[in-house]
């Protein structure tokens, strides 16, 4: 608290937006999934989802049903990924575009892509990919788990294709995507036949340098990552950074280089916040009009807090 401006946990609770309100509950007040389970189930009645809902049939879901690419950010892999951003439940329509993501979406080696792509995309998506599969349910697939260990193979074996070339620039929002999917991987059984977990965490240590040491040039190249939008296709920036890198400091071991740059990030991320300690939206987003450009997010000042709770630790609302 001694961080934010205002404490804007209870903004958060508003019931306006049950699906900043869920996230809240779990992430900060951790209350457990029984507790939770109401909470949850409203993110499905709420309008913006029971609109995504209504525009789905059963022949090609949200796009064409053999290309999960297709349609970009309201296609089926761009809904599923808004949808696994709002945090909400497993429900049935979102069953077989899931399943067609593994089979239709993936190269040979494990690594997703859109078909028919160079491979200097496979980063990006491959971490949205599992963030999707995993957030509903199929992180023990055969198949899902597969890919956690292609992904990683590839991290080891040619860590300078960590910042993937976009507009004749490196993009790290692609490292970013990984991380967050690897963060949150189930636990396997270490012992598993064929399987060498390990090469996960060293994967997560190698994007951890990759990122975070970097100088960033927040007035200049750079400067994209200073405007926090809120839902994210394949670009970042520095609230979904801060999030992400906060969960890895908390649960990796990661170099002292990685760990000092780590607070840095935070304290540029400290200076987005507002007055009322949240953190507004500076950019246009697709897909999901909700919150308006250059007004205060729940959902960025939900990221911002929780970060910064995972980082420095507070138990005032774990406890209440």
């Amino acid at each position: 608290m001694d961080l934010v401006a205002r404490d804007p946990v209870p903004w958060l609770l508003d019931p306006v937006n049950p699906s900043v309100r869920f996230q809240t509950l779990r992430d900060i007040f951790r209350q457990s999934a029984e507790q939770l389970e109401n909470e949850h189930a409203r993110i499905l009645a709420w309008r913006p989802v029971a609109q995504l809902r209504r525009h789905w049939d059963p022949y090609h879901f949200w796009g064409r049903a053999h290309d999960p690419y297709y349609g970009g950010p309201v296609g089926n892999f761009g809904s599923l990924y808004l949808l696994t951003q709002l945090a909400a439940p497993r429900f049935p329509e979102v069953e077989q575009p899931c399943e067609d993501l593994w089979v239709y979406g993936r190269h040979e080696d494990g690594i997703f892509s859109p078909p028919g792509e160079a491979a200097a995309p496979w980063l990006s998506y491959t971490g949205m990919a599992l963030q999707i599969l995993l957030h509903f349910g199929y992180g023990d697939h055969p198949e899902v788990e597969n890919a956690w260990l292609a992904a990683a193979r590839r991290i080891e074996a040619d860590p300078r294709r960590l910042g993937c070339l976009l507009d004749d620039r490196i993009c790290r929002a692609g490292a970013v995507k990984m991380l967050g999917a690897l963060l949150h991987r189930p636990a396997a059984d270490p012992n598993a036949p064929g399987r060498d977990f390990g090469q996960i965490d060293s994967a997560v240590g190698l994007i951890c340098d990759y990122l975070l040491p970097h100088a960033y040039d927040w007035e200049g190249e750079d400067a994209e990552w200073m405007l926090p939008r809120f839902p994210r296709y394949y670009d970042t920036d520095i609230v979904e950074f801060s999030h992400v890198m906060s969960h890895t400091v908390k649960g990796y071991t990661i170099s002292n280089r990685s760990a000092s740059a780590s607070k840095r990030i935070l304290q540029q991320m400290l200076t987005l916040q507002d007055q009322s300690g949240r953190w507004t939206k500076l950019k246009t987003t697709p897909a999901l009009a909700e919150e308006h450009v250059y007004q205060p997010s729940r959902w960025l000042t939900f990221e911002a807090v929780h970060a910064l709770i995972l980082a420095h630790g507070d138990a005032m609302y774990a406890s209440g």
